[in-house]
């Protein structure tokens, strides 16, 4: 009996000693409302009107690459930002292999058309020994096709020739646009392989502002319409464009459509890859709804068919969090309206809510 007591004094001792588990850490943000009652806000991405990735056919060592003159006046390799023009060299391969092969092939050429030529003469000889009884019938019959031979072997030097001309061509890469460079991918020396891309280039005197649209806005776009977009590099500055495609499609992920404005952009302000948004007007009453973000939403444990959220409730010295299930409304791009569950004063977890449970306490991360 003494020693079960003192194993079960043991045992509370070592129960005692488990530190109690930690809060999850998670980030928490005050639900918000609409402040235009009018029009839902949409973020998008700048990208270039025309794009061209600028690959070698052929493969060998890099031998030139087009220079442009550097902010302290002193030659440089074409890099990020300098102008490009159509039929601009902008690098080409070493082709001494190239040339010796075109040689090759000029030599074939000639010599195929030269024998082309002899059976000519041999073939217009043995007509008119066969109008005089001098050969038999079956004499122009070997010369007709020694002819034909011959012309056969003229066409597959030509197309060898034409082949050898080509890749001579090929060594060199040149510009198909006006434009700019966005990014350079060789350096001299480097050994390419066909296929091998060397620059991306783009025309950005008009750039294209891409966004996704959730199907229940759809209806109110049409191609042609007048937009304007803003950007945080201009601020206060409004920049118009029209609407040049509509997508047929969702993404499968996202299950938004592709919208694009295309905007002019001759002064090259606009950059690819910067960030615009813009404003669609809108034909319900969200004006007054509660906007949270995609990441405090997850599915109900008890309702699978249902939304959650985490709110945040101080109980004594603890936080701890407690799951509401809410109603939400149509995606609106990084946020979606809550129409039932949420009385706008709340606070909820915006980061973890995917970690936590009814009831669980947290400490609050910034």
């Amino acid at each position: 009996m003494k020693r079960l007591a003192v194993m079960l004094a043991l045992a509370a001792c070592n129960a005692e000693a488990v530190p109690p588990a930690q809060p999850t850490a998670v980030r928490i943000a005050p639900v918000e409302r609409a402040t235009n009652a009018g029009a839902t806000r949409y973020s998008a991405t700048i990208i270039p009107t025309t794009r061209v990735d600028l690959a070698f056919k052929v493969g060998g060592y890099i031998e030139t690459i087009a220079v442009a003159n550097g902010v302290d006046g002193k030659p440089r390799p074409l890099q990020e930002g300098d102008p490009v023009h159509p039929q601009m060299l902008l690098a080409a391969i070493r082709n001494t292999e190239y040339v010796q092969r075109l040689a090759e092939a000029r030599a074939g050429l000639a010599q195929a058309s030269a024998n082309y030529g002899q059976t000519q003469i041999d073939l217009g000889r043995s007509k008119r020994l066969v109008a005089h009884d001098a050969v038999a019938g079956s004499e122009l019959d070997m010369a007709k096709t020694k002819r034909d031979s011959a012309g056969a072997g003229v066409s597959g030097a030509k197309a060898r020739y034409d082949q050898a001309k080509s890749q001579v061509a090929d060594t060199t890469l040149n510009s198909p646009i006006d434009g700019v460079v966005l990014k350079r991918f060789i350096e001299v020396g480097q050994l390419a392989t066909p296929g091998t891309v060397a620059f991306s280039i783009a025309d950005i005197t008009s750039v294209k502002v891409v966004f996704g649209v959730p199907d229940t806005v759809l209806s109110r776009l049409k191609l042609g319409d007048a937009k304007t977009i803003t950007t945080e590099a201009y601020p206060g500055e409004k920049f118009e464009g029209r609407i040049s495609l509509i997508s047929p499609s969702a993404d499968p992920k996202s299950r938004v459509f592709e919208v694009d404005i295309t905007i002019p952009n001759t002064d090259g302000r606009l950059k690819p890859g910067s960030v615009a948004a813009l404003s669609l007007e809108r034909n319900d009453d969200i004006g007054a709804s509660i906007l949270i973000p995609l990441s405090a939403i997850v599915r109900s444990p008890i309702h699978p068919d249902h939304f959650t959220v985490f709110v945040i409730e101080e109980v004594g010295d603890h936080t701890v969090v407690r799951a509401r299930d809410v109603e939400l409304g149509d995606y609106l791009g990084r946020v979606i309206p809550v129409k039932q569950g949420l009385n706008g004063d709340e606070k909820i977890v915006v980061q973890g809510a995917g970690l936590v449970s009814d009831g669980e306490r947290v400490e609050v991360i910034k």
